[in-house]
This record gives C-alpha cells, structure tokens and sequence, in this order.
C-alpha cells in the first residue's frame, strides 16, 4: 500500500514537472518566434535593396472543385502589384525612392490562363502544360511564362493548364474532371508536365501543406490511384490533429514538417500518379507524347528518377541546366528562366519523339 502510494506520488510530480517544463518551453519559443519574425522583417528590408519585393495586391477568385479537392482560377483580368525597393547601381547605400510593378494575368472561359500567340506561326499542333506556379508562370507576364516562349519558338499553340500550389494529384484531378481533348483545337501535340522538388511533399501529402490548405487537398486512392474527395473529408482526425501540432510554438519555431524524408512507398505513389496522368493523357489524345521535364535547380532524387525510368515516362532532366534568377516575388522564376527552358525544350523535344520511356 505504501509503494502504491509512493508510486502515485512520483507519477503525478513527474506529470506536473514535464506540464511546467513544457509550458516553459512554449513560452521561451513563443518569445524566440516573435524575434526571429522581427529579424525576418529586418532582413527582408534590407534584401528589398536588392530588388526582392513584397506583394501588395492579389485579388484573385478561386473556383472549388469540393468532390476532388482541387481550386482553380475564375475567368477574367487579375491585377498582382510588387512593391519594388531600388538601389543605385553605382552606389549601393543609396536607396532610391519605391516603385509599384504590378503584373496582370489574363484567365479564359475554361481557367486556363491566357497565352498570346501568333496564328501565323502556327504549325498545327498543340502544347498542353500542366503542373504548379512554374507552369502557370506566377510573377510574370502573359508572354513571359514557359507555354508563352515555347509556342513562340515552335509555332505550336500553348494551353497553359498550369495553377499555382498544384501537384500530380491535382493534376491527376484536373484531368479526371476536365476532358482536355474537347478544350483543344489541333489534333495532335505534347504534354509537359513540369517537375519540381517541393511537388513531393505535396503528393505526401506533408503536415505542413495539409495544415496550409486546412485539409482542402485532392486525396489520392492507392489502390485505384484516382482522386476521391479531400483529404479533410477522409482524415478527419489526422487533419485535427495536424491542425493541433502546429498550434505549438515549439512545433513552429523548429519548423516541424512530416515526413522529414521519403520512402521507397511514397515514390512509387508519386510515380503512379504522374503515370495515371500519361494514361488519362493518352486515351484522351491518343498518342504518347507526355514528356515529364525537371525544372532547372531541381535535381530529381536517384531512387524516385529509377522509379521513373522502370514505368517507361519520358523524362527531360534541366535540373543542371543553369541557375536562375527570381521574379519580384523573390521565390519564382524569372521570364529570362522560362524563356531559356522553352528554347531547350523546342530544340530536344524533336529528337525525343521516337522513343516512349526515353531520359534525357
């Protein structure tokens, strides 16, 4: 009876000295988040010299898809305005008085968005460009995204399907509820999906884009790889309890983010994915031409570029082409980037024709 109360004593004195530990812990990261944001907002001033920005307007209207988890943009006009610190070139500690860029970007009645191009050019084929931010061209103009340049140097006519924040299961959603052959003129052509590094926490999907997103994310079945629902509405509790941890300072300060790596699993998955795409693709257009491009400063790991290889997909590796600068968002790529991917591309595309499951 003594031990057991003994026992007791201990347990609860080591719950109340992990609970203050903890409480304190909260609190001296809660302080040290307060001084990194203020560094941050130091910092970002002073790289604000050197022509980074932060943006000031966005107005853009976003069209749900709730049954798969997907958002893409409503039709019309949009304004994004940068402001943009300048520095003398001559004298680097001279600051010269702000300037606002604003960009437009022009969406159609089927939310793609808008590429301009010269009809007289035009070789009677079809471009499709799916993917994230680098194929929507986030930051830039109209005629200064990838589809843009690529059209211009071959004549063949570009439907940028690209949205900001995508990954291959929404890009597997999109072509699960858009049929893509009825939106396009010309009969034949290529599709290009562009690859970069962040779209496999996005297929994870990663703890920190579910808690972005609130759950609204295309939830993938492994079994059939078709996408049914979002995430929210099949994880419910998983959701909670993401949306839990990072009410945490700790969570946050140490920028806690899972999975902290990817296993052979999750890259087959990935795989599976892009392929699911090829095939809806292919029965869709009725040819093979579905080229899957690194983008530059992207290298794709080892084990998930073998994994691409073994499911016969057509994969284009830039990641060492060349280092790029950024746009006024100081996160995307500028047009000059897009511009000399899209003269790659229209050189290497011809010669990758031949041959299904080709690497280059």
């Amino acid at each position: 009876m003594l031990y057991s109360k003994v026992w007791i004593k201990g347990s609860v004195l080591s719950l109340v000295s992990f609970i203050v530990s903890w409480l304190i812990l909260e609190g001296v990261s809660g302080m040290l988040l307060r001084l990194k944001e203020n560094a941050s907002k130091s910092s970002a001033q002073f790289t604000a010299k050197e022509n980074k920005s932060s943006e000031t307007k966005n107005t853009l209207v976003l069209i749900k898809n709730d049954a798969l988890g997907i958002l893409r943009l409503a039709p019309g006009p949009y304004n994004v305005s940068y402001v943009v610190k300048q520095t003398d070139s001559l004298d680097n500690a001279h600051t010269l008085p702000e300037k606002t860029v604003s960009i437009t970007y022009h969406i159609d009645s089927l939310s793609r968005r808008i590429t301009p191009f010269d009809s007289s050019r035009a070789v009677g084929k079809y471009a499709l460009f799916l993917g994230c931010s680098f194929t929507y061209g986030e930051s830039v103009a109209d005629s200064s995204t990838l589809p843009y340049f690529f059209g211009k140097d071959t004549g063949y006519r570009p439907y940028n399907y690209g949205v900001s924040g995508y990954s291959p299961s929404h890009m597997l959603a999109l072509q699960q509820s858009v049929n893509m052959r009825n939106e396009v003129a010309e009969k034949n052509g290529i599709a290009i999906y562009t690859y970069i590094e962040d779209h496999l926490a996005r297929v994870a999907p990663s703890t920190k884009w579910i808690y972005n997103s609130k759950g609204y994310w295309p939830n993938v079945n492994p079994n059939t790889v078709t996408v049914e629902g979002t995430y929210a509405e099949k994880h419910p509790i998983l959701l909670e309890l993401i949306q839990g941890m990072y009410k945490s300072n700790i969570v946050n300060l140490f920028n806690v983010n899972f999975p902290r790596r990817y296993s052979t699993e999750q890259y087959e998955r990935f795989v599976a994915i892009v392929k699911k795409s090829e095939e809806l693709y292919r029965k869709q257009f009725g040819n093979d031409n579905f080229y899957v491009v690194i983008f530059p400063a992207y290298p794709m790991p080892a084990e998930l570029r073998q994994l691409f290889e073994q499911a016969h997909l057509n994969v284009i590796d830039y990641s060492a082409l060349f280092s790029w600068k950024a746009t006024y968002d100081g996160m995307h790529p500028d047009g000059d980037a897009y511009r000399r991917v899209a003269e790659k591309l229209a050189h290497d595309l011809p010669l990758a024709f031949p041959q299904s499951g080709s690497t280059m």
